[in-house]
C-alpha cells in the first residue's frame, strides 16, 4: 500500500473530526479552535498532496503500511462512535483526544520507518513522522493561542485583597 495514501486518509479523518466538532460546538471559543485546527489540517493535506505529486509511487509502497491500514485511528474511532462525539461536544478537555490521536500516528510512522525493509519507503515514513511532529507542535500552538486569554494565575499579593 502507498504510505502517502495511508497518511492522506488519516489526515482526512482528522479534518472531518475537526469540522464535525466545530460545526456542532455551542461554545464560540471552542468552535473557533476547531475552525483554526481544520484550516491547519487543510494546509497539511495540501502539503501531502504536493509530495504525493512529486514522489514516485514505487517509492511510497510499503507492506508495513498495508498491515497498519487495518488499525482504526483515533479520529476515525471518534467519528464513528457517536457516544464519544456526544461527550466531546462542549468539552474543554476534548483537545486531549486530538493530541492522543496525533501522538499515536507519530509512533506508528516512527515504528514503521524503523522496520521498513524498502529504503525509499523508510525515508518517506521517517519524513511523514517528522512532518506529523511539526504538525502536532503547530496544533498545540493553536490551542495555546486560543486558550491564552482564559489562562492566568492569580496571586493575592498582585491583586486587590479587598474591594475598593
Amino acid at each position: 500500500m502507498n504510505a502517502l495514501d495511508f497518511m492522506t486518509r488519516f489526515e482526512e479523518d482528522c479534518l472531518r473530526f475537526y469540522e464535525t466538532l466545530g460545526r456542532d460546538e455551542q461554545d464560540r471559543e471552542l468552535s473557533n479552535l476547531y475552525s483554526l485546527l481544520a484550516d491547519s489540517q487543510r494546509k497539511h493535506l495540501d502539503a501531502l498532496a504536493a509530495v504525493k505529486e512529486t514522489a514516485r509511487s514505487s517509492d511510497a509502497e510499503s507492506t508495513l503500511v498495508e498491515r497498519a491500514d487495518h488499525v482504526v485511528n483515533g479520529f476515525r474511532q471518534a467519528l464513528f462512535t457517536h457516544d464519544i462525539m456526544k461527550e466531546m461536544r462542549n468539552d474543554r478537555d476534548a483537545f486531549a483526544h486530538v493530541l492522543h490521536a496525533e501522538e499515536e500516528i507519530i509512533k506508528l510512522c516512527d515504528g514503521m520507518a524503523k522496520a521498513e525493509p524498502n529504503a525509499n519507503a523508510r525515508v518517506l515514513l521517517a519524513w511523514l513522522a517528522e512532518s506529523e511532529k511539526r504538525h502536532l507542535k503547530e496544533i498545540e500552538e493553536i490551542y495555546d493561542f486560543v486558550e491564552a486569554p482564559g489562562c492566568y494565575l492569580e496571586w493575592g499579593e498582585f491583586s486587590n485583597l479587598r474591594s475598593l
